[in-house]
């Protein structure tokens, strides 16, 4: 355990039946910490909202929201909301723990990732929001920070800290009419706070698939209003050198699921997932079908890599492995996850989430 972790005054403090053992990460919206339930003898994730916002309603209501939301998801490729609640004057969410590392981390290692790598992580993502979307809920910010790709190959998105139900406008917070995002992911219409629907989310997996096969963002600008001002008003670069020797069924896919007109993008995750298989058969017919990482040096391209110690990534020298190369298992009919998604573990402690409240 590094000095840090000593010094931490969260480890060791219990939250709910939860005891904080170490960090994992730092985020705009808290500090995620590894811990235990030793009733239950498992470990878990606890995602702490910072001091300085605990005060200001509209973030507490934002990290609520995402409890609400994202406890009403059960699906094999979205990390679990097990419990939420206050504990020493600090709200606190519980998720499922994945062993793993995250998709940013993964491609600032590796550079890019190959063809068949990308689509199957992409298939896997646009899974998870089918069953988000099937239950009126976006998530608003898809993005390769946001999926967890788990050390036995699993793909799970995580972060609904930006997700809004379709149907209930009571959640549709915006942080005193600010844009929310992050820019480069955001479609043109959540840009211009137009009404939006689960389309901004297809979008926002049409360019980190593009990010997955270029390993690099679309749009420049030296602040973020300039990226915006980018993606409303440029059309995303499909780069020769990245797009020639792929299967044009795979530059076509991009191309639909990241239309600026949401009219013209691909409607719904049925047909993202069409397009997509389209796309995964066209590689294997063309020899394309490797999973391999194609290694290359690490980049801080990430403020992540260069400031948050995390226990869930590789021991050192060690890579995560590739998303399961047999991608059989995003084209199955949506309805089959219904079976393959994990029991409720009850009411009360962990299972359900509990409205806040002094314990």
């Amino acid at each position: 355990m590094s000095q840090s972790q000593y010094t931490d005054p969260i480890i060791g403090q219990t939250f709910g039946n939860v005891v904080a053992k170490s960090i994992l990460g730092r985020g705009g919206m808290g500090a995620v910490y590894l811990g235990h339930h030793p009733g239950l003898d498992m470990n878990v994730a606890v995602k702490l909202l910072p001091d300085l916002f605990v005060g200001k309603r509209e973030m507490v209501e934002r990290f609520l929201r995402e409890a609400r939301l994202s406890g009403r998801l059960q699906h094999p490729n979205i990390v679990r909301t097990l419990d939420v609640g206050r504990d020493h004057g600090v709200y606190y969410l519980v998720m499922e723990y994945v062993p793993g590392v995250d998709a940013q981390r993964l491609l600032d290692r590796e550079t890019r990732f190959s063809p068949m790598r990308a689509v199957n992580i992409a298939g896997f993502v646009a899974r998870a929001l089918g069953e988000a979307h099937e239950q009126g809920i976006i998530h608003r910010d898809i993005k390769p920070a946001n999926i967890l790709i788990a050390r036995d190959g699993k793909v799970k998105v995580t972060d609904f800290g930006l997700a809004r139900s379709i149907t209930n406008t009571a959640t549709a917070l915006t942080l005193s009419n600010q844009v929310v995002g992050t820019p480069n992911y955001m479609a043109p219409e959540q840009i211009k706070s137009m009404e939006v629907d689960a389309r901004v989310d297809i979008y926002a997996l049409g360019v980190t698939l593009w990010q997955f096969l270029t390993g690099t963002l679309p749009f420049d600008g030296a602040t973020p209003m300039a990226v915006l001002l980018n993606v409303v008003g440029e059309n995303l670069p499909m780069p020769r050198e990245t797009f020639d020797p792929l299967p044009k069924e795979l530059r076509e896919a991009v191309v639909a699921m990241t239309a600026k007109d949401p009219r013209r993008r691909l409607p719904n995750i049925p047909a993202v997932l069409a397009v997509l298989k389209k796309a995964r058969d066209a590689l294997r017919s063309a020899g394309l079908d490797s999973t391999a990482p194609f290694g290359g040096p690490v980049r801080a391209s990430s403020p992540q890599i260069k400031s948050v110690p995390s226990a869930a990534q590789p021991r050192s020298g060690q890579q995560a492995p590739p998303p399961r190369s047999d991608p059989r298992s995003f084209t199955k009919a949506l309805g089959s996850d219904q079976q393959a998604r994990p029991p409720q573990r009850g009411t009360g402690r962990l299972g359900t989430p509990r409205p806040p409240g002094k314990r």
